[in-house]
C-alpha cells in the first residue's frame, strides 16, 4: 500500500489533552498538551502547559517548554500559576511555580529544602499562601541501605505510603519549609481544602494497592498541619476516591460503594456532614458509577459525571434527595472536568470525528459547552477518517447491546465488497468504547485499519460500564459466556448487512480484551488471525502474581481452590489444545496489573502445539505501553499483521 497517511510514526504524535484547570475569573483556561519526544538518545511522552482564552478568539499560547509539566493549577486570586515538574538536579516530580502573565517557573519544593520525593497530587488553599501535596515521605535510612545495596524488601509491608505535606508559597529565589501532615502506616490518594482554608480533607487507605480500595475513608485534617490526627467520617470506597467540598464548607461529597467490595462495584454519591455524623445518599444515576466533581454555586446540588451509553453526562444531584437534572449531554464522552468558583465548567470531549478538544460551558446558565481549544501538531496526520456506523442488536435473553462500525472513508455500502473485519474487544470488563476520535493513538486505531482496507467492529457486551449495574454484573460466573456470545452476535450482525467477509475475520483486545480474545480463538476457528495484548489467560495464577489478588475472585465467586473446575473451565490456558489461529501476544515486561507470566503461557501453549504464534516484549512498560517509539511499535506490528492475515493472503489466494 502507497501513500498512507495513519502511519504508526505519525499517530504517536496525536495532541492528547490530560489536565485542565478554569481561572477563577473564568477568562482563561489551563490544559496540557502531551506530545511524543524524540531524540537520538531519548523516547518519551511529555506533557506542556497551554493557555486559551475562553471566548476561543485567539491561539493558545504554550506556557511551558524543555522537562514535561502536568496537573496546573490558578492560584485562587489567578496571578499564579502551580504545577509538577521534576526537581532540579532529579528524576523525581516537584511542585513548581510561575507567574500567570508568563516568564520563567521556579521550583517550590527541592533537595535544598529537605524534599527528595515524587509529589503526585496538590492544591492551594483558598487564600492563596499556601499549597498542600501528596507525597512518600524521604526514608534517609532506607536511602542509605539502598546505595548499599542492603535493601530487601519485606512484601507488602515495605510500602512507600503518600503522605499530607504543607508548604508556604514563595516567589522565585525563596525556598519554604516543607511540614509534613500525616503521618502513619496509610496512603492517601486525594486531598481538598476547606473553602474557609482551616482545614483539609482526604480520603485514605491502608496500602498503597488498588486491591484495597474498599476499605478507603474520608478524614479531615487541620490545614495548618500542626495537628496531625485525622478525624475519621467514614467510608468513600470509589476505586477513584472524588471528593468535594460544599462551598459553605459544611459538606463534603464522595462516591461510596453499594456492592460492598465487589470488583464491578455500583456507587452513590453521598455528602458527608464536615463535623462529623450521618451521611446523606444523593439520587443514583443510571450506570450507578457517579464521579463527583464539584458543587452548584448555591450549594444545593453535587455534581457528577455518569457514563451514559456511547456518550457521558454532566448530571446535578440535589442535597435534598431529589432526581438528577442533566447539566450536559451532547452524546459525545468526556472528561478530565473541573468546575470553578463561578459555576464555569471545564471539560476535554471528543468524537469519532473530532479529536480531544477543551470545552466550556456555564452551568448557571444552563449554556451548551463551547469550543475553546482543538490542539494540533504538525507531525500528526490529517488524513481521511473512517465512516462510522453505530449498530444495536438484542440478544436472546434481553440486553441490547450497543457496537460501532468503521468503515473506509470511500466504503460504497450499497454495491461494496465484502469487507475483512476486526473484532475489537475492550479491556475492563467494566470499561466502555465510546464516540471516541477514530484517529486516537492505541494499539488498534481505526483510522489507520480502514486506510488499509480494514474494518473495525467495537462492541459493548454485558459486563461493559455505562448501562448500570444489571448489565455491568451480568457477566459474574460468567466471562466467556454471554460476553462470547454477545461479541459473536456482532460479528454475525455485520456479515448479514453484506459488510463483512465471513472469511476474514481477525479479533484483538488488551487486557480484559486480551482474555477475551485468547478465550475465543480456543472457541470458534471462524477467526484467521489474533493479536493477545497483555492478556489474562490463566485466572489462577493471575490472581497468585497480580496486584489485586481479589479481581478474578470478584468475578468468579470464590478463589481457585473453593471451585477448581469452575477456574478451569473458564481459563483460555486450559483449552490451548482446540486453537488454530495464528496469533501475536504483546505484553509489558513490567506490568504488574496482568503480569508478563500470563502471556508468556499462552505463547508456550500455542507454541509447543505447533500453532503459528510470535511474542513481542516491551521493556520498561507496564500495563499500557507509556513509551511513543513502543507505542508506534505495537501498533505497527497489529497494522502488518492483520493487513497479512485478512488483506493480503486474501489478495494472494484471489489471484
Amino acid at each position: 500500500m502507497t501513500n498512507l497517511t495513519w502511519t504508526p510514526d505519525r499517530i504517536i504524535h496525536y495532541p492528547l489533552i490530560e489536565h485542565v484547570d478554569l481561572s477563577p475569573n473564568g477568562r482563561r483556561v489551563l490544559f496540557t498538551v502531551r506530545t511524543a519526544h524524540l531524540t537520538d538518545d531519548a523516547g518519551m511522552f511529555r506533557n506542556q502547559i497551554m493557555l486559551a482564552l475562553t471566548d476561543g478568539n485567539d491561539e493558545p499560547l504554550q506556557l511551558t517548554f524543555g522537562e514535561a509539566a502536568s496537573q496546573p493549577r490558578w492560584s485562587p486570586d489567578g496571578q499564579f500559576i502551580a504545577f509538577l515538574r521534576a526537581m532540579p538536579g532529579s528524576e523525581q516530580t516537584g511542585l513548581w511555580a510561575m507567574q500567570a502573565a508568563g516568564g520563567e517557573p521556579w521550583p517550590l519544593t527541592v533537595a535544598d529544602n529537605g524534599f527528595h520525593q515524587a509529589i503526585t497530587n496538590f492544591c492551594w488553599s483558598p487564600d492563596g499562601k499556601r499549597l498542600a501535596f501528596l507525597a512518600a515521605p524521604y526514608d534517609a535510612v532506607q536511602a542509605q541501605r539502598r546505595r548499599q545495596h542492603d535493601d530487601a524488601l519485606h512484601w507488602q509491608v515495605d510500602y512507600e505510603f503518600s503522605h499530607l505535606f504543607v508548604i508556604d508559597f514563595a516567589l522565585a529565589g525563596a525556598l519554604p519549609a516543607v511540614m509534613q501532615g500525616t503521618h502513619g502506616r496509610f496512603h492517601i490518594l486525594n486531598l481538598a481544602w476547606s473553602p474557609d482554608g482551616a482545614r483539609i480533607a482526604v480520603i485514605h487507605r491502608p496500602t498503597p494497592l488498588l486491591d484495597s480500595w474498599p476499605q478507603a475513608r474520608l478524614a479531615i485534617i487541620d490545614g495548618d498541619a500542626s495537628e496531625t490526627q485525622l478525624n475519621d467520617l467514614g467510608p468513600a470506597t470509589n476505586s477513584a476516591a472524588p471528593l468535594a467540598w460544599s462551598p459553605d464548607g459544611a459538606w463534603i461529597a464522595t462516591d461510596v460503594s453499594t456492592a460492598g467490595d465487589a470488583w464491578p462495584y455500583a456507587s452513590r454519591a453521598v455528602i458527608y456532614p464536615a463535623q462529623g455524623g450521618e451521611p446523606i445518599s444523593l439520587a443514583q444515576v443510571s450506570d450507578e458509577q457517579p464521579d463527583v466533581v464539584g458543587w452548584s454555586l448555591d450549594g444545593r446540588a453535587v455534581y457528577v459525571l455518569n457514563q451514559h451509553g456511547l456518550g457521558t453526562q454532566l448530571l446535578a444531584l440535589p442535597v435534598d434527595g431529589g432526581a438528577p437534572r442533566v447539566c450536559i449531554d451532547t452524546g459525545q464522552p468526556f472528561e478530565v472536568l473541573h468546575v470553578n468558583g463561578l459555576g464555569q465548567a471545564a471539560l476535554v470531549m471528543q468524537n469519532v470525528h473530532e479529536p480531544n478538544s477543551v470545552y466550556v460551558a456555564d452551568l448557571t446558565a444552563g449554556s451548551s459547552p463551547q469550543k475553546v481549544a482543538e490542539p494540533t501538531t504538525g507531525a500528526y496526520p490529517a488524513g481521511p477518517l473512517p465512516k462510522v456506523r453505530e449498530l444495536q442488536w438484542q440478544t436472546p435473553d434481553g440486553f441490547a447491546i450497543d457496537g460501532i462500525l468503521y468503515l473506509p472513508h470511500d466504503y460504497d455500502e450499497q454495491g461494496g465488497a465484502r469487507l475483512p473485519l476486526l473484532l475489537h474487544i475492550h479491556g475492563g470488563p467494566m470499561s466502555i468504547f465510546q464516540r471516541q476520535f477514530a484517529g486516537h493513538p492505541y494499539y488498534y486505531t481505526p483510522a489507520a485499519l480502514c486506510e488499509r482496507g480494514i474494518a473495525v467492529l467495537r462492541c459493548n457486551p454485558r459486563g461493559s460500564g455505562g448501562y448500570g449495574k444489571r448489565f455491568r454484573f451480568a457477566n459474574l460466573r460468567d466471562w466467556g459466556g454471554g460476553d462470547f456470545r454477545d461479541l459473536q452476535q456482532g460479528v454475525d450482525t455485520v456479515i448479514e448487512m453484506g459488510i463483512a467477509d465471513p472469511e476474514r475475520l481477525g479479533v484483538c483486545g488488551w487486557s480484559y480484551g486480551g482474555f477475551m480474545t485468547s478465550w475465543t480463538i480456543t472457541q470458534t476457528d471462524r477467526f484467521k488471525a489474533a493479536s493477545i495484548g497483555a492478556p489474562v489467560t490463566n485466572p489462577m495464577s493471575f490472581s497468585a502474581t497480580a496486584d489485586i489478588p481479589s479481581f478474578i475472585p470478584g468475578y468468579f465467586g470464590g478463589e481457585a481452590w473453593q471451585d477448581l473446575p469452575f477456574y478451569m473451565a473458564h481459563s483460555p490456558i486450559f483449552h490451548v489444545e482446540k486453537v488454530v489461529t495464528p496469533a501475536i501476544i504483546q505484553h509489558g515486561d513490567a506490568d504488574t496489573r496482568v503480569p508478563l507470566e500470563q502471556g508468556l503461557q499462552f505463547y508456550n501453549g500455542l507454541k509447543r502445539r505447533g500453532v503459528p504464534v510470535e511474542m513481542y516484549i516491551y521493556p520498561r512498560q507496564g500495563h499500557a505501553i507509556s513509551e511513543p517509539r513502543l507505542l508506534a511499535d505495537a501498533l505497527r506490528r497489529n497494522l502488518a499483521w492483520f493487513t497479512e492475515m485478512l488483506v493480503d493472503a486474501h489478495n494472494v489466494r484471489s489471484a
